[in-house]
């Protein structure tokens, strides 16, 4: 036991437009323990698009609260963010890196060198042949902007999340002894709430509403500070007092309120149905420290018929119910620091985002154990060649001798260049599908006119399959030439041979044209005249 490292200490920083919220944590090998929950009001005077002013109103919130952590995480909001589902092939994350960033560049409305392009993966499945990837894309001048918020703020940012997956995170522990197969979390906020579905564990649907929740709505005055103090094994809470109690509420205002909130909430229901058919939501989770959460709840219930209750952290972390009941805006909080132990591949991280291996790294991968046995060939070769062609040729005697030993041993030589060129063959024959795909797909048309529902990769045959629908009848036949016309650079001879299967038409729909797009891999190892080879 004395050997155990110290649990390590994180706060995680989340604001909108009034509040400042800041959970500190100690994550260690027993898992997370939640040591301070504070929130602080935002002057209405902070221009929060200033990096050195927000920067410097944490810090001096940190310091008020006798806060010297110095690690810190936070998430980026789901307006911020451009989110999709993509259906991509079960493969490692270091595999689907490249397929995730060509996917991507074609649905993002900026350039993707200026985006920070990020995915989760759900777990794999031993049977499963493809995966429904989350892919997240932010403009890098936001990513920009909050390392300067927290480089002001005297903080190291150990990784950036997105707030919809720390809210995921946040549901689901709360829910784990009986997750629902579809829930719906709503995090009311004073402009903008979040509204996300989460099925079965996984984040599926998310989009930010532009509610406005006014002062008269929520109760006249500042809401006060909010604050739970944990220390050896005991607790002091400094809770808000209910402003419902004391202030009544401008009618009007909240009724109207209420109904844009459910009026979005029934929005929301309606675009996730758009990719889920017929589902129905199971049970819905509210957050939020507005004091019309409670009301909120009633009317989903009365309207919409969905179970419904307010998001209370107690039971997750050991508290007494009032203390859950202070924290319901600490969701996205609460479930970053919960991510934050979790294996890098599930959760989302624009500062580190995971990249594509190189086209080496990938061969490497793939090679058989001969080509290890190679290597300590070619090492092997190069020593006995240092040792007989070294500066030491001092006589023409020992020169004899050393060419005379290699004429001992030109048999052996001639076999290690044979094995050599086995190697070479066999390298030539592995295909590197990222780059296959990415050559694939730079010829096919945009998403507009041919949308890809599944890719099957053959690497013993050098096939690839692709099954397409298309708008128009032409448009396989025009793929099918372009792939075949396509030629890479310093290569005079095809890369594919295109067939088009069976073609089918389903009236009625946008891609009426159903197909496969069969694609056979070709050498072409014959390099152009003029190339750089020929000039040498």
């Amino acid at each position: 036991m004395a050997g155990r490292p110290p649990p390590k200490k994180i706060v995680a920083v989340d604001w909108d437009t009034r509040t400042l919220r800041i959970v500190h944590a100690l994550l260690g090998k027993r898992g997370v323990k939640i040591d301070r929950l504070l929130s602080a009001p935002i002057p209405t005077d902070l221009d929060l698009a200033n990096p050195e002013l927000l920067g410097r109103h944490i810090r001096r919130v940190l310091d008020q609260e006798g806060i010297q952590t110095k690690h810190a995480t936070v998430d980026i909001p789901r307006d911020q963010a451009i989110l999709k589902t993509l259906s991509l092939p079960a493969l490692s994350p270091d595999e689907l890196a490249g397929m995730v960033g060509i996917q991507i560049a074609k649905e993002l409305p900026f350039p993707a060198s200026e985006a920070v392009i990020d995915f989760a993966v759900p777990p794999f499945a031993a049977s499963a042949t493809t995966s429904e990837v989350l892919v997240a894309a932010v403009r890098r001048e936001v990513v920009q902007q909050y390392e300067t918020t927290f480089e002001v703020a005297g903080l190291k940012l150990d990784r950036v999340g997105l707030r919809p997956y720390a809210n995921t995170v946040a549901v689901c522990e709360l829910l784990k002894h009986a997750l629902p197969e579809r829930v719906m979390f709503i995090d009311v906020r004073p402009s903008l709430t979040e509204i996300d579905v989460i099925h079965n564990g996984s984040l599926t649907f998310s989009r930010a509403a532009s509610v406005m929740v006014s002062q008269e709505a929520r109760g006249h005055g500042e809401r006060p500070r909010f604050s739970i103090v944990r220390e050896s094994g005991t607790s002091e809470a400094h809770v808000p007092m209910d402003l419902d109690a004391e202030t009544p509420h401008h009618l009007g205002d909240t009724e109207a309120m209420i109904h844009s909130l459910v009026v979005e909430v029934t929005r929301s229901i309606e675009a996730y149905r758009a990719n889920d058919a017929g589902a129905t939501i199971d049970h819905v989770v509210i957050a939020g420290d507005l004091g019309v959460e409670e009301t909120l709840a009633e009317a989903i219930q009365k309207r919409l018929g969905i179970t419904t209750e307010l998001y209370n952290p107690a039971a997750s972390f050991g508290w007494e119910p009032d203390e859950g009941a202070g924290a319901s805006a600490f969701a996205s909080t609460l479930g970053l620091v919960v991510g934050h132990s979790y294996d890098r591949a599930l959760h989302f991280d624009f500062l580190h985002p995971k990249k594509r291996v190189s086209q080496t790294q990938e061969r490497l991968k793939k090679a058989p154990l001969v080509a290890a046995v190679a290597v300590l060939f070619v090492a092997a070769g190069g020593i006995a060649f240092a040792k007989f062609t070294a500066p030491a040729r001092k006589t023409l005697a020992r020169i004899e001798s050393s060419i005379q030993e290699l004429e001992d041993k030109r048999a052996d030589h001639k076999k290690f260049l044979e094995v050599m060129e086995r190697i070479r063959d066999f390298d030539a024959e592995q295909h590197v599908w990222v780059d296959v795909l990415y050559d694939v797909l730079y010829v096919l048309p945009t998403n507009e006119e041919l949308v890809i529902n599944n890719i099957e990769m053959n690497q013993s045959e050098g096939r690839l399959v692709l099954k397409t629908k298309t708008k128009n009848r032409d448009t396989a036949t025009t793929a099918v030439r372009k792939l075949d016309e396509f030629r890479r650079e310093g290569k005079d001879r095809p890369r594919f041979k295109t067939s088009i299967g069976p073609q089918t038409e389903k009236k009625g729909e946008k891609y009426a044209y159903v197909q496969d797009l069969r694609i056979a891999l070709l050498r072409d190892d014959a390099v152009k005249k003029g190339s750089a080879k020929s000039k040498n």
